[in-house]
C-alpha cells in the first residue's frame, strides 16, 4: 500500500468518526493507541473509544476499560474500568451466543484473564467486572467457559480461515499461538499467520516478523525472514514494525551486526511522526556519529523536540552535550560520547 493510499484511508476514518460512524471511531482509537499509520497518543485512544463505547460498540469498550485499568489506581478509574469491561463482556456474550467467532473468542480471552486475577491490574478489573471476588463462581468455572468458548471459536474459524479467509486466518492463528498453547498448536499457529500474511495482512505479516525475531514459535531465530515481513508491514503503515525494524538494525536483538545507517532511517522515518523515542535515538546517533556523519547541531534539533515533550532522557543527554561540548572543535569527549545510549 502507497503512502498516498495510507494518508486516504486515514483521513477518510478520521471523516467518518468525525460524523460519528461508532466503527471508524473504534478504529481511530485503536490507530491512537497502537501507533498505527499514526502518532501513538493513548490520550486520543481513549477520547475515539469513549466515542464509539457510548454508542454500544462492545470493542470500544473493552478496550476503554482496559485503558482505564492502565491508569492511575484510584476509584474512579477503577468504577471506569469494571462499568466498561462488564458492558463489553455483555456484549460479547450475546453475540457469541448468536454464533459470533469473534465475539466468542473474545469472551473466551476475557474468562481466561481471570485466573491472573493477582497478578496485574488489567486481570484483576477484569475478574472485578466478572463477579469473580463474589464467590459465587470459582477459579475452575471461568477456566471451562474459556476453554468452551475458544473451542467454539476455533470451529467457525477454521471453516472460514481454509476457504481463504484472511480475517479468520489471523484469528484462528492467534487462538492457537496466544490462547490455547503448547508447541503443537504454537506451529498450528505460525502456518496460519503465514496464510494470513502472504494475503497481505498487515497484522499478520508483524506477528510472523515478531516471531522470527525472537525465535519464537519458529525453529529458530531469522533476522532476514523478520526483516522482510516487518517491512511488509511497514508498508502498509505499522509504525511497530517501523520500530522493530530499527532496533534491528541498531543490533538490540544481537541478530546481525549493527547497521546504524539503515537504522537512522528507520528512526527517522518514526521521528517524523513525533515518535519521541525515536527522536531521541536520531540525536544520539547524529551525536555519536553512528551511520552518519557526527553532527552535533543535528543531534541537540532532534534532543530538543523530545526534550519538549518532557523526555527525561533527552533532557540529560543533552545537558551532558552541552556541558562537555569543545565549542572549538564541535565535538564530544569519548567518555560523554560512550555514556549516550539508544532507548528501545
Amino acid at each position: 500500500m502507497s503512502a498516498f493510499d495510507l494518508i486516504k484511508r486515514l483521513e477518510k476514518t478520521k471523516t467518518d468518526a468525525n460524523q460519528g460512524n461508532a466503527q471508524a471511531q473504534y478504529d481511530l482509537g485503536y490507530m491512537h493507541e497502537e501507533g498505527r499509520g499514526i502518532k501513538q497518543d493513548s490520550a486520543k485512544a481513549m477520547q475515539w473509544y469513549q466515542m464509539a463505547a457510548e454508542q454500544g460498540h462492545t470493542k470500544a469498550q473493552y478496550e476503554l476499560g482496559l485503558m482505564y485499568a492502565k491508569l492511575p489506581a484510584n476509584k474512579k478509574n477503577e468504577e471506569e474500568s469494571v462499568k466498561w469491561i462488564q458492558m463489553a463482556a455483555e456484549g460479547f456474550r450475546q453475540a457469541a451466543e448468536q454464533g459470533d467467532a469473534e465475539a466468542q473468542c473474545r469472551l473466551g480471552e476475557i474468562y481466561g484473564l481471570v485466573k491472573g486475577a493477582n497478578q496485574n491490574r488489567k486481570s484483576k478489573m477484569i475478574a472485578t467486572a466478572l463477579g469473580f471476588y463474589s464467590g459465587e463462581k470459582e477459579a475452575k468455572w471461568f477456566e471451562e467457559e474459556s476453554a468452551r468458548w475458544f473451542q467454539m471459536a476455533t470451529d467457525v474459524f477454521r471453516q472460514a480461515a481454509e476457504q481463504g479467509d484472511v480475517k479468520a486466518q489471523f484469528e484462528l492463528a492467534g487462538i492457537y499461538c496466544w490462547f490455547l498453547g503448547g508447541k503443537e498448536n504454537e506451529e498450528k499457529g505460525v502456518q496460519w499467520f503465514l496464510k494470513a500474511a502472504e494475503q497481505g495482512h498487515a497484522e499478520a505479516q508483524y506477528e510472523l516478523g515478531y516471531m522470527y525475531s525472537t525465535g519464537w514459535g519458529v525453529p529458530w531465530a531469522d533476522a532476514n525472514e523478520a526483516l522482510k515481513w516487518y517491512e511488509k508491514a511497514a508498508e502498509q503503515g505499522n509504525s511497530l514494525a517501523d520500530a522493530q525494524i530499527a532496533r534491528i538494525y541498531a543490533g538490540v536483538d544481537e541478530l546481525i551486526e549493527p547497521d546504524y545507517a539503515k537504522a537512522l532511517k528507520w528512526y527517522l522515518k518514526l521521528a517524523e511522526q513525533n515518535d519521541l523515542n525515536a527522536q531521541y535515538n536520531v540525536g544520539i546517533l547524529y551525536a555519536k556519529g553512528l551511520g552518519t556523519e557526527q553532527n552535533l547541531a543535528e543531534a541537540k534539533k532532534w534532543l530538543k523536540k523530545t526534550v519538549a515533550s518532557g523526555h527525561t532522557d533527552a533532557k540529560k543527554a543533552l545537558e551532558l552535550i552541552e556541558s562537555f561540548q569543545n565549542p572549538q572543535e564541535n565535538a564530544l569527549d569519548e567518555i560523554t560520547l560512550d555514556s549516550l545510549k539508544l532507548v528501545f
